[in-house]
């Protein structure tokens, strides 16, 4: 595993316990609390980290944090965390985009800073 902050191994470590809170059935982990913790990686700089998969890096902190049930259930764990993959790189494409520089100008409304 690559050298991160402590903010991203925190953020990982909780996602971790959602992904092994979910194949017990606890949690969905398509959750506004798993959804926060992606954001805050993204703005904690993962999305710029070299050589490194976000997919991958869960997994690992998975087989750390519950090391039980990951061993029977590999498959299960693919596809959570390539959900959260799915949900972090729209994340990624969203805080990226630029405002498209072909819009035409708007006209301004006027009435509501008048008494009109």
């Amino acid at each position: 595993m690559n050298e991160t902050n402590p903010q991203i191994e925190e953020q990982l470590n909780k996602l971790a316990e959602i992904v092994c809170q979910s194949l017990d059935g606890n949690q969905d982990v398509i959750s506004g609390e798993s959804e926060a913790l992606l954001k805050a990686l993204l703005m904690c700089g993962y999305a710029r980290k070299e050589g490194s998969s976000f997919q991958t890096d869960v997994e690992t902190h998975v087989r750390d944090k519950c090391l039980e049930p990951a061993m029977n259930r590999g498959g299960a764990i693919s596809g959570i965390t390539r959900q959260l993959q799915e949900k972090f790189d729209k994340l990624v494409r969203w805080e990226s985009r630029q405002p498209d520089a072909k819009s035409e100008p708007k006209a301004a409304n006027f009435s509501s800073s008048t008494d009109a």
